[in-house]
């Protein structure tokens, strides 16, 4: 996100003025504003944090009441932009639902004034497009890696729950902190489109593939649409230009290979892999995101996403899980190589880097208090000590592959905690989402010795939050949300 500016009502007339509090959050300065949503900086005057609050205004045929409220301008769009403000809030339910690093995070959202908004975690930093503008800028084979890498690990999550992006582009990639997330699903805008037949507005040429082109429903859409995406993104990436729409393809394929296009600059085998998942007919195209990574040489327990824990360790997903990814014992930004990872590291744990459920992030700052208790007690148990599973990301589903401890660090103390947490809820540590805890998953996690900050959050309870001192004796913390 760009740097924000305070001077909202004399250029943007859909804008609400700095100061305008809505709920509870003070709008401090402007983001963005697009034809589907306004984007502003506020302040959350709960916690005392900046975020980024995102309104729900088709400005094409929607503008303010009375200074606030939003509404249609005219009555024949009253039934389109009900559709796209439907759409709007099951987005952020969406995003609400998984916890991935290179997704976006929201923090809450709801329904007044007319409209809706979402609350999200502010990313300041640049688009791949805005990176891309730039003449000085290229990008080689292991750069693209180290940031598509967690953004393919966030579509095979998604994929997984049956839920399709479909609108990747340069400009809905950020590296923030140079750290990419994958903004924008476009979903009102998507839902205005189709009603009002703008495709134009729907589509990125050059990353749409043929069958977003298509409203009739003779041609599906699914994993293989975002697939054809992201190898437009790896394409523009590589080469330094848009490639062709996919209609402009259909009878003849102008378009060069990456090594046509760069004399031979990348390995053959990435190249080949662009081609193939930017095939125009779907029944030539790579059918997901696994077959793209394989192809192109990026080890799914290697290339992985960006997590950061307390404990000095190395990190690597079980055989049957989306990535993984390794961190350095003075706690490095990790590197996403195409290369193979030497055996004999000295430290790995597994987990499952499946998507994680948030839900209970989704609204949780105005609610009541705690009608349940929470207690941490040392415990005994020869499980616990003996180091069985230690889950950091919640899977989302029961058959995916259990996780186990393979090794452990013997430079930096750590302890086990179990958690027993019914019937669910979401854990947070020292600030770091962990992911959901119930009867089935994330039992038991490994923090370094020392203080931690745990949070054990519920939307329809009040969270509860306590320090806990973690060393050799395991601890057992227990919560029962009513």
């Amino acid at each position: 996100m760009s740097s924000p500016s305070s001077n909202l009502l004399t250029l943007h007339a859909n804008c609400l003025p700095v100061g305008t509090v809505i709920a509870d959050f003070e709008i401090i300065g402007l983001i963005g504003e697009g034809g589907f949503g306004i984007v502003y900086l506020a302040r959350d005057l709960t916690l005392d944090r900046v975020v980024a609050l995102k309104e729900f205004m088709p400005a094409a045929f929607a503008g303010r009441l009375d200074g606030v409220r939003v509404g249609v301008r005219a009555a024949n769009h009253l039934d389109t932009y009900q559709a796209g403000l439907r759409s709007f809030i099951n987005e952020a339910r969406m995003l609400a639902k998984f916890a991935h690093p290179a997704l976006v995070e929201v923090y809450r959202f709801w329904e007044d004034n007319g409209t809706a908004y979402m609350v999200m975690r502010f990313y300041q930093g640049e688009t791949l497009r805005q990176q891309l503008s730039r003449a000085d800028k290229t990008f080689d084979e292991h750069s693209i890696a180290q940031i598509m890498a967690p953004i393919f690990d966030a579509l095979a999550m998604l994929h997984r729950e049956q839920v399709y992006h479909r609108d990747i582009a340069p400009d809905n990639i950020m590296l923030s902190d140079g750290r990419p997330v994958l903004l924008d699903f476009g979903s009102a805008r998507r839902i205005i489109g189709d009603a009002t037949q703008a495709l134009t507005t729907v589509l990125k040429p050059g990353y749409a593939p043929v069958e977003q082109y298509v409203d009739d429903g003779t041609m599906k859409q699914g994993p293989w649409t975002d697939v054809y995406a992201l190898g437009g993104v790896l394409y523009h990436l590589a080469t330094g230009k848009a490639p062709l729409q996919a209609v402009s393809r259909l009878l003849s394929d102008p378009l060069p290979t990456v090594n046509e296009a760069t004399n031979n600059a990348f390995s053959p085998m990435f190249s080949d892999a662009v081609a193939k998942a930017m095939a125009v007919r779907v029944e030539d195209r790579l059918c997901n995101v696994k077959d793209l990574s394989d192809m192109l040489g990026w080890n799914t327990a290697q290339v992985a996403r960006v997590v950061t824990l307390p404990s000095a360790s190395l990190i690597r997903a079980a055989p049957s899980t989306a990535a993984a990814v390794e961190l350095s014992a003075a706690g490095e930004k990790p590197v996403y190589p195409p290369e193979a990872r030497s055996a004999s590291r000295p430290v790995w744990i597994a987990i499952t880097a499946t998507g994680v459920l948030a839900t209970a992030l989704v609204g949780y700052l105005m609610l009541a208090p705690s009608r349940s208790t929470t207690t941490a007690e040392p415990q005994t148990g020869t499980a616990a000590a003996a180091g069985t599973a230690v889950p950091v990301s919640a899977p989302v589903s029961d058959n995916l592959a259990s996780t186990e401890v393979v090794g452990r660090s013997t430079s930096t103390a750590v302890g086990i905690v179990n958690l027993n947490i019914r019937p669910w809820g979401t854990v947070v540590i020292d600030g770091v989402t962990r992911g959901i805890s119930n009867a089935s998953q994330l039992r038991q996690i490994e923090l370094s010795a020392g203080t931690h900050t745990i949070e054990i959050a519920k939307p329809d309870a009040a969270p509860v939050k306590q320090t806990i001192e973690v060393g050799a004796a395991p601890l057992s913390i227990t919560h029962n949300f009513k």
